[in-house]
């Protein structure tokens, strides 16, 4: 009798270790499990964050195109106002010129 209460008792500690390893590597799976899930999320914001900043920069790349496309055809028209300051310059030179030639032909 002792022989079949001690494989009794075999049986119930084995079944006790068995179960408790059985909790733990289930415990591990629901872990790794919710970890995976965790994760997941957390890419999913970091692509939507991704997604907002990139929408930010390309709205910034096309606010700056228009202002150096502004810019341009401001110094475009700067340029021709300078050009024709400069023509009037030379010409006032000539005018000026002239006058003291005429000048030192009189005096």
């Amino acid at each position: 009798m002792s022989r079949v209460l001690a494989a009794d008792l075999d049986i119930a500690q084995t079944t006790m270790i068995a179960s408790a390893g059985l909790v733990i590597v289930l415990a591990a799976i629901v872990g790794y499990v919710a970890l995976g899930i965790y994760r997941a999320r957390q890419t999913s914001a970091d692509a939507e964050q991704y997604r907002a900043l990139a929408e930010r920069t390309a709205d910034a790349e096309e606010r700056t195109a228009e202002a150096v496309s502004a810019t341009t055809v401001e110094l475009q028209g700067m340029r021709s106002e300078l050009r024709a300051t400069r023509d009037e310059l030379v010409e006032v030179r000539q005018r000026l010129a002239e006058l003291e030639r005429l000048l030192s032909q009189i005096g």
